[in-house]
Order: C-alpha cells, then sequence, then structure tokens
C-alpha cells in the first residue's frame, strides 16, 4: 500500500492532466488525487498554479471552463488555495536552482510547507529544493 503523506503542492501540469484526464499523469500522482478525493490528504494550490493554469487553458484553446475549475478548487475540501505573499521574494535566493520563476514559487512553497511536490518537471526534480512525487 502506498504511503500517502498529509498534503502534496501540485505543479501546474499535474493539475492540469488531473483536470483533463491527461495520461500523460503519472499512476502516483493519480493515486494521490484519489486519495484527496477520498479526504486521505490535502493539495495544496498556489495561486502561481492557478494563473498558469488560466494561461496555458487559454494557449489550448480553452479545453476547461476555467471559471467553473476555478469555483470547484475552491469549493473542495481536497484543494487549499494559497497566495504568493511578498515575504516569499526574500526565498528566491534559497530556491536559486530552479531556474524558472513560477517553478521557484511554487517549489519554494513545497520547501516551506515540507510537503511534498507533485512535478515531474526534470529541472524542479534536479534542484533538490522540494521533495517531488511523481
Amino acid at each position: 500500500m502506498e504511503v500517502v503523506e498529509p498534503i502534496y503542492v501540485l505543479d501546474t501540469h499535474a493539475l492540469l492532466w488531473h483536470l483533463v484526464a491527461d495520461k500523460k499523469l503519472s499512476t502516483r500522482a493519480t493515486n494521490i488525487f484519489d486519495a484527496a478525493d477520498r479526504g486521505e490528504t490535502q493539495l495544496v494550490v498556489s495561486v502561481i498554479v492557478l494563473a498558469e493554469l488560466y494561461h496555458l487553458n487559454q494557449k489550448r484553446q480553452s479545453p476547461l471552463n476555467f471559471t467553473e475549475v476555478f469555483n470547484d478548487l475552491v469549493n473542495s475540501p481536497a484543494y487549499q488555495l494559497v497566495p504568493f505573499e511578498p515575504g516569499h521574494v526574500l526565498d528566491f535566493p534559497q530556491d536559486a536552482a530552479v531556474t524558472e520563476l513560477h517553478d521557484r514559487i511554487i517549489a519554494g512553497l513545497a520547501r516551506r510547507l515540507d510537503a511534498p511536490l507533485i512535478s515531474m518537471d526534470p529541472v524542479i526534480q534536479a534542484a533538490d529544493v522540494a521533495r517531488i512525487e511523481w
């Protein structure tokens, strides 16, 4: 039986692939989403992930009804939406191994929460800023 942590932080592609049922989502990540649906864990979503999700949805000609997805996330006990706070900028040097700004913010959130980050991004994985699940 797989171990399920109390919380996980989501990277943008993991959330997107879950929402559109893309086969690129790993079995482990799928199991974590399922555990959250059963109330066994909570999924933390940075506002940066929401902004990236909106942008990707627009680029892909809106396969998702973003307003509906947003409302579902806000109202679901499985998800916790968290803001990017001004003081988080001071963590940038600590998370500098993650070179892309949005990814650095997301990985930094996982590090601060001491929570695994669900991500398949090889740069984030190699940076060793946060524990990665995929």
